[in-house]
């Protein structure tokens, strides 16, 4: 009996031959549609984040913090309020600049900035409509002529 003849055969060759077309049809569309983890400067952005540790950490060390506050549950398409305090040996810092960034991970045309604003209180806050649902960054940053204070928190918007 010839292989070709065999219908067991057959149909194994043609399950082998479906499945090696799939995983190159993925592998393809994977390549074109996303660009991956992979950044072209490795090194240099490896430094960089180096860089933003070892001032974060200094500022811890001098008693500096920003304390993040994200809604419990993220809701595209509905404004929702963000807040940010600011302080040093836990006395709250007024005189800075506070800018809350909004990151899309893999589609960065959606990305946005929005300062916040200080309220009595000295509580920094700013009211957000995300647009999509699914996943955020966000990182807030305070300024204030050389001195610049960081933190960040990631979301799922439902």
């Amino acid at each position: 009996m010839r292989i070709y003849k065999s219908p067991m055969m057959m149909s194994m060759l043609a399950l082998f031959i479906v499945l090696v077309g799939a995983t190159v049809y993925r592998v393809i569309t994977a390549l074109e549609t996303h660009p991956g983890l992979v950044v072209e400067d490795a090194y240099v952005s490896g430094e960089r984040y180096g860089e933003t540790l070892n001032n974060r950490n200094q500022l811890l060390a001098q008693g500096w913090k920003l304390d993040l506050v994200v809604p419990k549950t993220v809701t595209h398409n509905i404004s929702q309020t963000y807040t940010a305090h600011s302080t040093k040996n836990k006395e709250t810092i007024t005189d800075v600049t506070v800018t809350a960034y909004f990151y899309r991970p893999l589609e960065p045309k959606y990305d946005f900035s929005t300062i916040m604003e200080a309220d009595a209180s000295g509580v920094f806050k700013t009211e957000v409509v995300l647009p999509f649902k699914g996943r955020w960054d966000i990182v807030v940053e305070a300024t204030k002529q050389d001195f610049l204070q960081r933190t960040a928190a990631k979301m799922f918007a439902q």
